[in-house]
């Protein structure tokens, strides 16, 4: 996403700008869990954001306070999927090291970590979330194209971010 590209850029307040016109933003269809995606990202954003400036967390605290929100202190690892289509079915899956399986009809992994929606009218977001240490390695992630809509085939993007609950994060 474009937050997360200002984010790997070191443009942490121009990222938590981005992601704060995301979560007001009226969109056209049912965004799912996109606002609840954008709000998780926003307080991990913040964390990153108050370790590289300590100086203004009393206004990076404030800006999350206004959304109704608190920094994220806590490890997570985060699987977010999206694509550039509408009406595409694009299925997500993710394995862990102890043979669990999530997917859009088993949501839940037992060693921890959730898939919040099964979009099937396009675009998504899907995403995968472990809050806490990920506890099952190595995860597996993989994308089924279900069902392809009358505008194509579409490119997509698989981006996974990890926090360590310190302000410190990691991407693929």
């Amino acid at each position: 996403s474009y937050a997360y590209s200002l984010v790997r850029a070191g443009r942490l307040e121009e990222a938590s700008d981005a992601l704060i016109r995301g979560i007001h933003e009226k969109y056209p269809r049912p965004f799912s869990s996109g606002t609840q995606i954008l709000r998780e990202d926003l307080a991990i954003v913040a964390a990153a954001w108050m370790k590289r400036e300590p100086n203004r967390k009393p206004e990076i605290l404030a800006r999350l306070a206004k959304e109704e929100l608190m920094v994220a202190t806590g490890p997570s690892l985060r699987c977010i999927l999206q694509w550039e289509t509408d009406a595409n079915d694009v299925d997500f899956h993710i394995r862990d090291g102890k043979k669990g399986h999530a997917f859009f009809s088993q949501r839940e992994l037992a060693s921890g970590g959730r898939l919040y929606d099964d979009i099937t009218t396009g675009y998504g977001p899907e995403c995968f979330n472990i809050d806490g240490k990920p506890a099952a390695y190595p995860y597996r992630v993989s994308i089924h194209y279900y069902s392809r809509g009358p505008m194509g085939f579409g490119m997509g993007r698989l981006e996974i971010m990890r926090h360590d609950g310190n302000g410190n994060l990691g991407f693929e």
